[in-house]
């Protein structure tokens, strides 16, 4: 034991050493430069101590009977000291670096852990979520639970197709965000409603031309359901063409492009005061022959385009162990489990619990939409009614079921 204390501090001084030569170079620097007084005071003291403790730890060890457990004081004693020195005397840039990464690993632990904020990319759970809301996803619900019926869950794009390069797929699954050409964006998030759990049996039917849902042998009242129409708009987003010098430098998802969506649309109300989405009567798609507007009515079948096949006519299947049959609350606008059938709970993210904010844009970011509309954006992007709206809970929508959807509202 002895003999081990007489290395460490033989080896400890060596570094020590090297270390001094740094910082007696930096002193006189700071002294020469009139700066960091009290800060080479410190550090003068602390290199003072160290040495003192040096002295002692030595005076000790050449006698024959060291008192070992003070031996081991002063040791600890003076590795202390020389980690404040080491902290003291860091590169502005160290430090910045060592926060970044701490900080980035704090935040990679909470979001893959602890909770998530999400951005709605679409509208497939209107009314109850809307294009642009921020959730707060809790990933901690599942570690001690399983999804339940009704829950509504967000998780990966299961369709999306990631790459076969090992870092561009760790990005694409844990950062998600272009980056400038190099790294290549993520999977968005969805989020849908769990109707089917493991062991239950699914089926969809179209009775008396509704579209219906049984589990279990019993038809389902789905109060949640959409029962509004959609009114199928055009909207642009980003800033620069593709084609323009900027759109060329710049990363894709600065690029202006129009896009096609569904919103959901209250015939009883003129187009000016919708409820859930700000519209204007220049992005209304209408049809190219009787130029009426486009509408998609509630409780009608969808269908996969390719094979013109009817995805709200299936079944019965029995839910695996380890999967789940979701399906978005806005049926005739979302793309779930009837297409692509069921959902491994591997993809699963979090359960989504409550609306942060919410904004009535397309943009990827607020930043762009407030840029494009400082007035608007106040007055009505942001949707300040939604702010840290709780999600749990099953909605009841049942009373506004509508019979017929007239349009003549938008004709005015």
């Amino acid at each position: 034991m002895h003999k081990k204390y007489s290395e460490q501090v033989k080896t400890f001084f060596q570094t020590y050493g090297i270390q001094r030569r740094q910082w007696v170079g930096l002193i006189a620097e700071w002294r020469e430069e009139g700066s960091h007084k009290e800060l080479r005071a410190k550090i003068e003291a602390l290199m003072a101590q160290v040495e003192e403790y040096h002295v002692a730890l030595n005076a000790l060890l050449v006698q024959s009977e060291s008192d070992l457990d003070r031996v081991d004081r002063l040791y600890r004693q003076m590795d202390a000291c020389y980690k404040e020195l080491v902290q003291l005397t860091k590169p502005v840039w160290r430090v910045w670096l060592e926060s970044i990464i701490v900080a980035g690993f704090a935040a990679f632990v909470i979001r893959t852990c602890v909770f998530g904020i999400y951005h709605v990319p679409t509208g497939s759970a209107e009314p109850n979520i809307l294009v642009g809301d921020r959730l707060w996803g809790n990933k901690m619900v599942y570690l001690v639970q399983k999804p339940v019926h009704g829950d509504l869950v967000i998780f990966n794009d299961p369709e999306f197709g990631y790459s076969q390069n090992t870092i561009k797929r760790l990005w694409q699954k844990y950062a998600g965000l272009p980056l400038f050409g190099l790294l290549p964006s993520g999977p968005d998030n969805w989020v849908k409603r769990v109707v089917g759990v493991p062991g239950d049996t699914i089926e969809g039917r179209m009775e008396g031309g509704r579209t219906v849902v049984y589990r279990n042998g019993e038809k389902l009242d789905e109060s949640y359901v959409n029962p509004y129409p959609l009114l199928v708009l055009r909207k642009q987003t980003g800033f620069f063409a593709p084609s323009s010098f900027l759109g060329c430098v710049l990363p894709s998802f600065l690029h202006t492009r129009a896009r096609q969506v569904s919103y959901t649309y209250d015939p009883l109300v003129p187009l000016d005061q919708q409820p859930y989405y700000h519209m204007l009567p220049q992005e209304i798609l209408r049809h190219p022959i009787s130029a009426d507007p486009l509408l998609l009515p509630a409780f009608e079948p969808s269908y996969e385009h390719r094979t013109n096949r009817n995805v709200d006519v299936f079944g019965p299947f029995t839910v695996p162990a380890g999967k789940y049959w979701v399906q978005g609350d806005s049926r005739r606008n979302s793309r779930d489990s009837r297409y692509w059938m069921f959902l491994d709970e591997e993809h699963v993210l979090g359960r989504a619990s409550i609306v942060l904010f919410s904004l009535d844009s397309e943009e990827p970011f607020w930043l762009f939409a407030l840029l494009k509309d400082p007035v608007g954006f106040f007055a009505h992007v942001i949707r300040w009614s939604r702010f840290l709206k709780p999600l749990w809970g099953i909605p009841d929508l049942r009373e506004h079921r509508l019979s017929e959807i007239p349009t003549e509202k938008l004709e005015e």
